[in-house]
């Protein structure tokens, strides 16, 4: 297992650890250095952001379609896997082969991204399952000693439906132990620390311990919706985009991560409840709406700490990207920005004029890459906002994408979806082209100029040819006519009309 790049300088401060304690005993909640992306969009806070990703140009190393069903869930990396949900089981995907090396029993359910952990010393693995029989509201979490994708006890025929928390051990797949959910979810699982938080589609928030599913909260969070989308956690605070159907409107509620309580909350009324999944920035959570407004809400208040307009609203899929000074959303109508961090103003805006629903900006070191719902995965330079790469387009819109230094792996949506995974292709070549809204002046200019002189030769030249064989026109005017334009010429007109 390598030590990162990126944790460096943790590993020099720990020069008197062994490598290989450090990497085996990591302390409860730790992720390990080759944890490479092992949640929604890399992390707790969803930056989307990898300083030493891959680079373009990219070629494929391999596809998986889904083993059964028709549908896969967003990949994490975690080592030398990519680890998927399927509809009837979670596989652990070999990222150099793309092989399946192991799967776990799955019972249905809404797909939803994973997350991964290290705690006390061992690698867990946190998915949703279900929905199964509602359990009792005193159950606790049961331990299970093998994989299992049966709930336990009988299921009343009338009972409501609900998701399930499970988490396994990744050395020998074993179940540690799941928690039923209120309601159905299709949230995802984020973790921070040594606590793995979810919501569901009743309008509640649950943290557990990841060591042993006890609640962290005496009760769940109650927010004013429906979640679909993952929380995202910065420090002590817990940030939920929530939708709310009968009253058309989204909420961006914040919790207190050590209690659950509610710190504050604020509506978004807009004709639509679309809107992205929160990110953190650099003085609060980050959201797109259905008003086509990026804002940046303050983590004390809520207060607006910025705002910015684009074209269209926003997929509950994706998630603004973080990275250092600049951050980077995606609209539904294929419009890629990078707005400045700290007042939310426009450096440029790609417009690729195709549908993103399912895919989220990734930052790979320099270069922000994007899927489009048409198949295809695009790379932009992050400084310039020019396209410097994509591959063809493909059956079935490209997803979220995870990223590590060697490899990246993106979701394919739709009947013929699956995985995809891409590596860095040394003789591959690059592409510059700039957004079709771009005004280059010399190549615009050059093009009107050219259309000016094709209009010039297909109209105006025969009809100087044509003038010049047929004579001058001849206007034939009867004599009271001839008179009225002379009078109106001479000013000698009465001004009665009659002219």
């Amino acid at each position: 297992m390598r030590c990162r790049r990126r944790l460096l300088a943790a590993c020099i401060v720990a020069s008197g650890v062994a490598a290989f304690g450090v990497l085996g005993g990591a302390a409860a909640g730790q992720e390990r250095p080759d944890l490479d992306w092992p949640q929604f969009q890399g992390g707790s806070a969803h930056g989307g952001s990898l300083p030493d990703g891959v680079q373009p140009p990219y070629r494929l190393r391999w596809t998986l379609s889904p083993p059964a069903g028709n549908a896969l869930s967003p990949a994490i990396l975690i080592g030398e896997l990519a680890i998927t949900i399927g509809s009837e089981a979670v596989y652990g995907v070999d990222r150099s082969t793309g092989a399946v090396s192991w799967s776990i029993p799955r019972a249905g359910g809404l797909l939803s991204a994973p997350a991964a952990a290290s705690v006390g010393g061992r690698d867990v693995l946190a998915y949703l399952e279900g929905p199964t029989a509602r359990a009792s509201p005193t159950a606790t979490p049961s331990p299970a000693a093998t994989p299992s994708a049966s709930p336990t006890g009988t299921e009343p025929e009338d009972a409501d439906r609900v998701s399930s928390l499970v988490v396994v051990d990744l050395a020998d797949r074993s179940e540690l132990w799941r928690v039923p959910l209120q309601a159905p979810s299709r949230s995802g699982v984020t973790i921070e620390g040594d606590v793995a938080y979810v919501g569901d589609q009743g309008g509640n928030v649950f943290a557990f311990a990841l060591a042993d599913g006890s609640p962290v909260w005496a009760e769940p969070a109650s927010v004013p919706g429906r979640l679909d989308a993952p929380v995202a956690v910065d420090g002590d605070t817990v940030y939920a985009v929530v939708r709310d159907l009968d009253e058309v409107r989204v909420s961006v509620v914040a919790l207190d991560a050590s209690s659950g309580e509610r710190t504050w909350a604020v509506g978004i009324q807009t004709s639509s409840t679309a809107g992205s999944a929160p990110s953190v920035g650099a003085a609060g959570v980050i959201v797109g709406s259905a008003d086509r407004v990026v804002r940046e809400l303050a983590a004390a208040d809520g207060d607006q700490v910025w705002s910015s307009l684009v074209l269209s609203l926003f997929s509950p899929s994706t998630s603004p990207a973080v990275a250092e000074d600049a951050l980077f959303a995606a609209d539904v109508s294929g419009g890629l920005y990078r707005l400045d961090a700290a007042d939310g103003r426009r450096g440029w805006s790609y417009q690729f004029n195709e549908v993103v629903i399912r895919s989220a900006p990734v930052v790979s070191g320099p270069t922000v890459l994007l899927g489009l719902d048409d198949g295809r995965l695009v790379a932009v330079d992050a400084e310039r906002g020019r396209l410097i790469w994509q591959s063809d387009p493909t059956p079935g819109a490209i997803g979220a994408i995870a990223v590590s230094d060697d490899v990246l792996v993106a979701v394919r949506v739709g009947n013929r979806g699956g995985l995809a995974a891409f590596e860095h292709d040394p003789e591959g070549a690059l592409i510059d082209v700039p957004s079709p809204t771009e005004l280059v002046v010399g190549t615009t200019l050059g093009r009107y100029a050219l259309a000016a002189a094709i209009v010039f030769v297909l109209a105006v030249v025969p009809g100087m040819l044509l003038a010049r064989r047929l004579g001058p026109p001849r206007l034939e005017l009867s004599e009271g006519e001839q008179n009225a334009i002379s009078d109106e010429l001479d000013g000698s007109t009465d001004g009665s009309g009659d002219a």
